[in-house]
C-alpha cells in the first residue's frame, strides 16, 4: 500500500519540478511584485488546475476499468506491478525522445506575459494532466477505494509541495532551479521512478 502512496507523491513532486510548471508563477509574482503570501496562493492556484485534471482523468480511467475490465480484476491485480513498471519505462522513453532535440534553456510552458487575468492564467497553466500518475491510481483501485483516495491525496500534496517550494526558493534566491535538466529530463526521471515503484510492487506485493 505504502509503495503506491509514495509513488503518487513522487510522481506529483518530480513531474511538477519542471520549470514549465512553476516558472510562469515566479515570473507572474515578480512582474506584479506580490508578497510571499500571495506568491504561495499563486503557486497553489497553478497546482490546483494540474491536480484537478489529473484526478478527473484518473477517476475516468478507474470507471472504464470497473465497467469494461471487471472480469479480469484478479489478473490485473496480480500483474499490476509489472504493468506499472512497463508504463513507467515507456513514459520515460517517450519523454526522452520528445526532448532529444532540445538544447539549452528552451522552455515548453506558456508565456505568463499573455495572461490578462493573473489567477485565471495561473489556473490554466495547470490544465494539463500528469499522465504518469494515472496507472498508479488504476493500480490502487484494484486494492480499495481508500487506497485510491490516499494516492490522490499524496499526489496532490506532491504537486503543491513542488510548486510552492520551487516558487519560494527561487523568489528568495536560495537556489536556481531553472536548469535545462529539470525541463528536459524531469519526465524521464518521473517515468523511471514509476518503473522502480512498479517493480517493488510486483516483487513485494501489499507492502
Amino acid at each position: 500500500m505504502m509503495i503506491l502512496v509514495f509513488s503518487a507523491a513522487f510522481v506529483g513532486l518530480v513531474h511538477s519540478l519542471a520549470p514549465g510548471h512553476w516558472l510562469p508563477v515566479v515570473l507572474m509574482v515578480k512582474a506584479r511584485k506580490w508578497d510571499v503570501r500571495k506568491a504561495i496562493l499563486a503557486a497553489i492556484v497553478a497546482a490546483s488546475g494540474h491536480i484537478l485534471l489529473s484526478l478527473l482523468l484518473g477517476l475516468l480511467t478507474i470507471w472504464i476499468g470497473v465497467h469494461f475490465f471487471s472480469d479480469y480484476e484478479a489478473e490485473i491485480e496480480k500483474y499490476s506491478g509489472l504493468m506499472l513498471a512497463a508504463f513507467g519505462f515507456i513514459y520515460a522513453a517517450y519523454a526522452y525522445k520528445r526532448h532529444a532535440g532540445c538544447h539549452g534553456h528552451t522552455h515548453h510552458g506558456p508565456d505568463p506575459k499573455k495572461g490578462k487575468t493573473p489567477f485565471l492564467f495561473l489556473f490554466s497553466i495547470g490544465l494539463t494532466p500528469c499522465v504518469a500518475v494515472i496507472p498508479v491510481f488504476a493500480t490502487a483501485a484494484a486494492e480499495s477505494q481508500w487506497l485510491v483516495l490516499l494516492t490522490q491525496l499524496s499526489f496532490s500534496l506532491g504537486v503543491i509541495a513542488a510548486l510552492v517550494g520551487s516558487t519560494l526558493v527561487v523568489l528568495k534566491g536560495l537556489v536556481k532551479l531553472d536548469h535545462p535538466f529539470l525541463e528536459h529530463h524531469g519526465d524521464v526521471v518521473t517515468g523511471l521512478g514509476v518503473t522502480l515503484m512498479g517493480l517493488l510492487l510486483y516483487f513485494f506485493p501489499h507492502s
